[in-house]
């Protein structure tokens, strides 16, 4: 299986093929050369005749020209808002896979990945994608606005079933990257601070006490953001 599309990072066009294993490479379009940013190989010519070969066996006809509008037809990329939302309605409703280019805010990182959507939800007042991804043989919730582009693939998506949307990986992944978690041992030293502060006003005046309350908050904020 291959279709071909530009490349996300540098615009030329590529030609994503399955490999045995299931894993996806890029190459130029028309070679054998696997497709680095920045470096054009030129067509090789054999490629293009053994494509055109395969083609003629299997329909035992012969070759009308229709293979390159067969496969921009199926390698349709959508990368605006109003497209990418077409492309996984559709994609919904026709039971196919898309193929999308994603950036996660959670741990800043952009991947490529297949993924079969299965429906659109919101859920605190962001909209997400439940999907199955085939790259992580998983369930997984995108962020749409996230998605920077999607392609048309014309494959049957999976026939795992999925049932809600695991809102609680979404709630973990947040967890996990906020920069102001605090851990048991910080909370414990808050409580105690506190526990500080309540004495520390039963014991001195209204002036005094407002004093050291302050001194007190301003080595909690040094202590926990210094």
């Amino acid at each position: 299986m291959s279709y071909t599309r530009p490349c996300s990072k540098c615009g030329e066009r590529i030609s994503l093929r399955q490999m045995p294993a299931g894993q996806w490479v890029a190459f130029d379009v028309s070679t054998e050369e696997s497709h680095v940013c920045g470096v054009k190989n030129n067509p090789d010519i054999s490629v293009k005749l053994k494509g055109k070969k395969k083609l003629k066996q299997v329909n035992d006809s012969i070759d009308l020209g229709y293979e390159d509008n067969k496969v921009k037809d199926e390698s349709k990329i959508y990368d605006n808002s109003s497209g990418i939302h077409y492309c996984i309605d559709k994609a919904i409703k026709e039971k196919k896979r898309i193929f999308i280019d994603y950036y996660s805010e959670y741990n800043d990182e952009s991947t490529s990945r297949e993924i079969s959507p299965i429906k659109k939800y919101k859920y605190k007042n962001n909209n997400y994608l439940q999907a199955y991804c085939h790259k992580r043989k998983a369930e997984r919730n995108f962020l749409t606005k996230s998605i920077e582009s999607a392609t048309e693939i014309n494959k049957k998506k999976t026939k795992i079933k999925l049932g809600k949307p695991n809102t609680k990986i979404i709630e973990k992944m947040k967890q996990e990257n906020n920069p102001y978690k605090t851990n048991d041992n910080t909370q414990n030293y808050v409580r105690e601070y506190k526990k500080d502060l309540k004495e520390t006003e039963g014991s001195l005046g209204s002036f005094g006490g407002v004093i050291i309350v302050w001194l007190i908050i301003g080595t909690v904020l040094s202590f926990l953001f210094g």
